[in-house]
């Protein structure tokens, strides 16, 4: 009788166990599908975010908004950049 207790506690254990360490598996992301979800939380307001202030409040949020759209307004976040550069520096004065 303890024989097969223990053969019937043993096979179970085995099932049920087997079951424990099994792992779904999820597709895993492409390149373009992350840069989609950080252009996506950048259009959001959600980052960039100083470490001090995760999550970020809400002034955070409008300003990285606000930033956002100035450098997306033309289509490119190129545009931005340079027209911040100061007038002395440009290749025209050289």
């Amino acid at each position: 009788m303890k024989l097969l207790t223990s053969v019937a506690v043993t096979a179970l254990g085995l099932v049920f166990g087997a079951s424990a360490f099994a792992q779904t598996t999820t597709p895993a992301l492409t390149r373009a599908d992350v840069r989609a979800q950080l252009e996506q939380a950048q259009a959001e307001g959600l980052v960039p975010a100083p470490r001090n202030d995760y999550p970020p409040s809400d002034a955070t949020i409008a300003r990285n908004k606000e930033i956002y759209a100035i450098q997306h307004q033309n289509g490119s976040g190129g545009a931005v950049a340079s027209a911040a550069k100061p007038v002395g520096s440009s290749a025209a004065s050289e």
